[in-house]
Formats: structure tokens, sequence, C-alpha cells
């Protein structure tokens, strides 16, 4: 019980990569829109502003962004809050700090990596602490990446 006790109230982390059939720079233009968050986690999460208004364009460097989520249009999870703190466009990379009522902190990662002229690789990588929940918050994080990246494809197609 122990082992296990100390793996649930540790830091866990998460990276799932796929492949995407895009160019670097139609990626990098998508990923800082908060339009595309909306998009490649619905209908899994569902993103609202906190104080009802409409979201900005592009993410801003630490501004502290502020949201109600729900699965699936009908479960309430909480309250999000994501604070953007690394936007570089040379090493097409964003890193954001997160937390909210169900994550203590949510340190997520966003990686492009050039294959070919239409190829990248693109990884998220999450670091979460959520105590006694970081266990299933870490197994929720696998199957919500990997419906994210989907999306991604989806959305990149059109």
């Amino acid at each position: 019980m122990l082992c296990i006790r100390s793996v649930i109230f540790k830091n866990m982390k998460a990276h799932i990569s796929t492949i995407i059939h895009t160019n670097e720079n139609q990626m990098w233009e998508a990923l800082q829109k908060l339009s595309s968050l909306v998009y490649v986690t619905s209908p899994f999460l569902v993103f609202k502003s906190l104080d009802g208004g409409e979201l900005p364009d592009k993410w801003e460097l630490e501004k502290e962004y502020a949201f109600y989520i729900s699965a699936f249009h009908i479960m309430p999870l909480g309250k999000h809050y994501i604070v953007v703190k690394i936007i570089d466009a040379e090493k097409k990379e964003i890193l954001s700090n997160e937390h909210g009522t169900l994550t203590k902190e949510w340190n997520h990662q966003i990686l492009i990596k050039r294959i070919d002229e239409n190829t990248i690789r693109y990884t998220d990588a999450i670091e979460i602490k959520a105590g006694e929940l970081t266990l299933f918050v870490w197994l929720f994080a696998h199957i919500f990446y990997r419906h994210r990246q989907r999306r991604w494809k989806k959305l990149i197609a059109r």
C-alpha cells in the first residue's frame, strides 16, 4: 500500500505524440488560437469562459484564462485556470501552467517537430499533481490527449 500511496501523491507525467500531415507553420498558427482549444477538446471537455465573455483570438503570455469545464456538456468538472508561460515560435513550443478544481498542477507543454515539408510530430507533455486523484487524472490525460490529437488532425485537414 505504501508504494501505491507514494505514486498517487507524486507528480505524474504523460507524453503523447502523433504524426500530423501538415506543415509546421500551419500547425503553429492553429495552436495559438483559443478557438482551436475549444474545437480539439470538444465534446470530451467543454471550456467556457468563467466571466461569460468571448475568448480572445490568440493566447497571451502571463495572462490567466479562467474557464468552467464540463464533460460532454453534461457533467460539471469545476473551474480550470491556464497561464501561458512560453510561446516560442523558433522552437515551436507552448508551455502553460494550469490548475483547477480537480488538479493542483496541470503543466502542459506542446512541441512541434518538423519531419518533412508536409509532416510534423506533435507532442503533448503533461505533468499532473492532483493529490489522491493523481493516478486517475493521469489515466484520464492519456485518453483525453489522444482524443485531442485526433481532433487536431481533423481540424488541420479542414
